[in-house]
């Protein structure tokens, strides 16, 4: 989180640290900020508002106590300038503030590749939940198919044994009709 400007211009020592200069790593005034902009020397230096600048105090080299200006390549440490011409001799180098600048690219497109994949992975995903909903419902329709198969195979099953109980029973009844007509037919002829 950013924290509110509290210093004051290190190279005038009277006005607000206002702005922030990242390659030499100092608070400057508005007034000295344009001066130092004017020079030959460190007229491309980059500045920031200092509310911006998250470290309290400078990048120093634990060996040599200065200013951390570079990157030593070879073996990947940030240096100081003494660093350079000492213990690094004859290493490949970068600024610091290239190998950042290099960094947040690198950061920029790593996140801009994740960001993208995981739109990817989300558009897959989505398309299959619709193929699983679509699977769903051809199951659903298949139950429902295979429940109505069997209702009507129920239903059909309960016709036939109703018309069976009625036509035994029709058949049952004809010959209890025909027992009481010739019970009837006999009494008559013993009657008379």
């Amino acid at each position: 989180m950013a924290q509110a400007a509290s210093k004051t211009c290190e190279i005038c020592v009277g006005g607000p640290g206002s702005q922030y200069c990242l390659e030499c790593e100092q608070y400057f005034c508005e007034n000295c900020k344009t001066f130092h902009k004017r020079q030959n020397m460190s007229k491309n230096h980059q500045f920031q508002s200092s509310s911006d600048v998250i470290p309290e105090g400078k990048s120093k080299c634990k060996d040599h106590n200065e200013d951390i200006s570079f990157v030593c390549n070879t073996c990947n440490v940030a240096v100081c300038s003494s660093c350079v011409t000492g213990s690094h001799t004859g290493h490949a180098f970068s600024k610091l503030m290239d190998s950042i600048s290099q960094l947040k690219e690198k950061n920029k497109k790593d996140i801009n590749r994740m960001v993208r994949e995981t739109n990817q992975n989300m558009k897959k995903m989505q398309e299959c939940l619709k193929e699983f909903e679509m699977e769903v419902e051809v199951v659903i329709k298949t139950i429902t198919e295979e429940g109505t198969n069997i209702k009507d195979m129920v239903d059909k099953c309960i016709a036939e044994m109703i018309a069976s109980v009625k036509d035994q029973s029709r058949k049952e009844m004809d010959k209890l009709t025909k027992i009481i007509a010739d019970t009837k037919k006999d009494l008559m002829t013993e009657v008379t």
